[in-house]
């Protein structure tokens, strides 16, 4: 059913841009109705076309809701100071590394996304088994079952709750993990790197049993877990 919805939503929010580009042309070729209007109107069609595929793609990958979360979400008004009533906790790197180590952290593990990628295809339940913190290299370790690591450098704020773990900043992340293939009978170490470079996210991975798409972008929070 899922798959459905996100077909449809991904043919109408696709023919959007096209249909956008057809009444702007509609109006360049009234002012230029001419060889030049022609041109700029199949210039504007074929990236309405681009672009409509693109989306397409991204909502089959990602999911609607996903989509539009993206969309529409103001990162300064989603990551307001919580109150003192709120489940929201906000920490520091090294307060969540110490109440996980005392066994006092709210968060237990769920869906992850870096940067607004999703980890796992179909997306993988991880629960959290330890998590440290490194003041001098200002390194935050997040380990999990089954056997995944999050290596993240200078990370920012954290938000927790019961439901979430969510980091706001980081300058990299590693996350590296098992996978096994058609052609190794044991799983096989992978790794997919996260790095903030000029505004935007340079990545780099191992993976070579499919074609990865990484779907990351600089306006999303560094790392969020909800269950």
């Amino acid at each position: 059913m899922i798959k459905l919805i996100n077909f449809i939503a991904g043919i109408l929010a696709g023919v959007a841009p096209f249909v956008l580009a057809s009444i702007f042309g509609i109006l360049i070729f009234n002012e230029l109705p001419n060889f030049i209007g022609i041109i700029l109107c199949i210039i504007l069609g074929l990236l309405a076309i681009r672009i409509g595929i693109l989306i397409f793609k991204r909502i089959q990958r990602n999911g609607i809701f996903d989509f539009m979360s993206v969309v529409v979400a103001s990162p300064d008004l989603d990551n307001l100071e919580p109150t003192m009533e709120s489940q929201t906790k906000k920490r520091t790197p090294k307060e969540l590394a110490e109440l996980n180590q005392k066994g006092e952290n709210l968060f237990k593990g769920g869906l992850l996304k870096i940067f607004g990628d999703w980890h796992g295809e179909p997306q993988v339940f991880l629960k959290i088994s330890r998590i440290d913190f490194d003041e001098l290299k200002n390194r935050m370790v997040i380990e999990f079952s089954p056997k995944t690591t999050l290596l993240i450098e200078e990370p920012g704020p954290v938000l927790e709750s019961p439901s979430m773990l969510k980091i706001l900043s980081a300058k990299r992340i590693k996350i590296e993990f098992q996978h096994k293939t058609e052609n190794s009978p044991a799983k096989v170490n992978y790794f997919k790197v996260y790095a903030v470079s000029k505004n935007r996210i340079i990545t780099e991975t191992n993976i070579d049993w499919t074609k990865q798409k990484i779907d990351a972008a600089i306006g999303q929070d560094a790392l969020f877990i909800f269950n």
